[in-house]
């Protein structure tokens, strides 16, 4: 089929080749062509017998979107001459990679975290990191280790120790975990002081550091040593409260009530802490009332700041109100002086403004332009289509069905002869212009500009619109300029770029297919 393809041959009985663009080695052809019934211009690639199949298949993926590119399928032959496809206009390249195969995307598999490990991945040497857990030998001991009790914290009781007293003030007694202890009758206590006891004070040492006397034993030496007098002071005096308060009991004939856990400080205390030692609930309620003293003092101090700057900002917002009210009261009395004014001398103002209507210029009045001929100027050569001279007249004949054109070129710069071609169409009279209408025939794009002009020339001419032929008529509004609606003898249409047509059997595509022109 490749070979049998010429240009103003049609495929599929309606797309007319109008130019070969490109042949491959494999003998795939592509073409520029035009659709005859819907009148637009298409690319056509035809394929060889080998790529056949590729082709078709590439297009359907195209049209069921699988396949992703730049082109629209329009159409596709499959006859037992060959196999054509049929898209809008694009390039040959793109139209070429229609017979190459397009790999399928490779499937793309979820990424899975591997088991994580704390020794070094497989991947370093070369393999992929085993997703397998790894096992130990001792698991089993990881496995039950929450079974197992706990050890007892080695920081526990910081927070009572380091509380809001300071740190060094209170400790918790080496025997508060135990459980309490039933007072003891006086005898049973004075027989548990012969008795043997767990908890013994180390002895004093026998001489100070550095050559001291052995007067530490009776309490006259240093009591910073390990086991000092301090210690001791403070375990008397809790024997003795116990003691004292055992011997109540008895005397009451009733046993003495279980009592909580004791704390005492190492360090006396001054003041009110010196009346609560011996009255541990009364110590926790002067604690809770300095606590709350605190929390009072806080917000009594929140409180004042947040007046303070409530006052702040209230004193700026009265100052600045009163100093823009001020500025309102003191400008407007000034504003209320001024109105008499002009108004008083309105009334002499107006006589001197009436007479000045009479002194316009009137407008001239708008001349219909009437079409009296057209000639054909190319300034570069001015013999170029010389030779479709005769038809010109059919330009302004007023019958659409009979038209002007010139030779066909190979590319839209009138083949490299000329820059550009001029219509001009002469009026009978200088006229004023609003609007000029061009009737083509089968041609799309180009460029032309629309001229007026007092005699058959480009020079001197002022161009008032531009386009392109975008459909088969082309009307263009002529705006008035800063001096009223443009006039004119001579209205030039001057094309640089042609268009490229359609349906037509020449051996070039690019020309010109001018039916009517109108000039309103």
């Amino acid at each position: 089929m490749p070979e049998a393809v010429d240009v103003g041959s049609v495929l599929g009985g309606r797309y007319k080749v109008t130019a070969y663009v490109l042949a491959s080695a494999e003998k795939d052809l592509v073409l520029d062509g035009v659709d005859q019934v819907l009148n637009r211009a298409v690319s056509i690639l035809v394929a060889s017998a080998d790529n056949a199949s590729q082709v078709a298949t590439s297009a359907r993926e195209l049209a069921t979107g699988d396949r992703n590119g730049n082109i629209q399928v329009l159409d596709l032959g499959i006859t037992d001459s060959g196999t054509y496809l049929v898209t809008n206009r694009a390039p040959a390249a793109d139209m070429l990679d229609l017979i190459v195969q397009q790999d399928a995307a490779a499937h793309e598999q979820p990424y899975i975290e591997p088991f994580f490990t704390d020794t070094l991945g497989s991947e370093i040497f070369g393999r992929p990191r085993s997703t397998e857990p790894e096992t130990y030998d001792d698991d089993d001991h990881y496995e039950d280790y929450d079974d197992r009790p706990r050890r007892p914290s080695r920081l526990s009781g910081l927070t009572q120790r380091f509380s809001r007293r300071g740190v060094g003030n209170q400790r918790e007694d080496d025997t508060s975990d135990l459980a309490p202890v039933a007072a003891e009758p006086v005898s049973a206590q004075a027989q548990a002081e012969h008795r043997p006891s767990s908890h013994r004070v180390p002895p004093p040492p026998v001489r100070r550091p550095g050559g001291a006397s052995p007067a530490t034993r009776d309490g006259s030496g240093d009591q910073d040593g390990p086991g000092g007098a301090a210690v001791a002071a403070g375990a008397a005096a809790l024997g003795a409260a116990s003691m004292a308060g055992a011997a109540s009991g008895t005397a009451a004939g009733t046993q003495a009530p279980a009592r909580a856990a004791s704390k005492f400080p190492l360090d006396a205390h001054s003041g009110d802490d010196a009346r609560t030692d011996g009255d541990p609930e009364a110590y926790d309620t002067e604690q809770a009332d300095r606590d709350e003293y605190d929390d009072s003092r806080s917000r009594n101090f929140t409180r004042i700041l947040v007046g303070l700057v409530l006052t702040v900002v209230l004193v700026v917002a009265v100052v600045l109100a009163a100093t823009h009210l001020g500025s309102v009261f003191s400008g407007g009395s000034p504003v209320a002086d001024a109105d008499p004014v002009p108004s008083a001398s309105a009334p002499a103002e107006a006589p001197t403004t009436a007479p000045a209507a009479p002194t316009a210029e009137p407008t001239p009045a708008a001349v219909a332009p009437v079409i009296a001929g057209i000639t054909r100027l190319v300034p570069d050569n001015p013999g170029l289509d010389a030779g479709n001279d005769g038809t010109l007249s059919l330009i302004i004949d007023g019958n659409p069905a009979t038209f002007w054109g010139n030779q066909v070129y190979a590319n839209d710069a009138f083949g490299g002869l000329a820059s550009n071609l001029a219509l001009v169409v002469e009026l009978e009279e200088e006229s004023t212009i609003t609007e000029v209408t061009i009737d083509q025939l089968n041609a799309a794009g180009g460029t032309f500009s629309v001229l007026v002009n007092d005699q058959p020339t480009l020079d001197g001419a002022e161009q008032v619109a531009q386009g392109g032929f975008t459909a088969p008529t082309a009307n263009l509004p002529i705006p008035a300029d800063a001096d009223g609606p443009v006039t004119g003898q001579y209205v030039i249409i001057n094309f640089t770029q042609l268009p490229r047509l359609s349906n037509i059997q020449a051996q070039f595509p690019f020309g010109l297919r001018i039916a009517e022109i109108e000039v309103n």
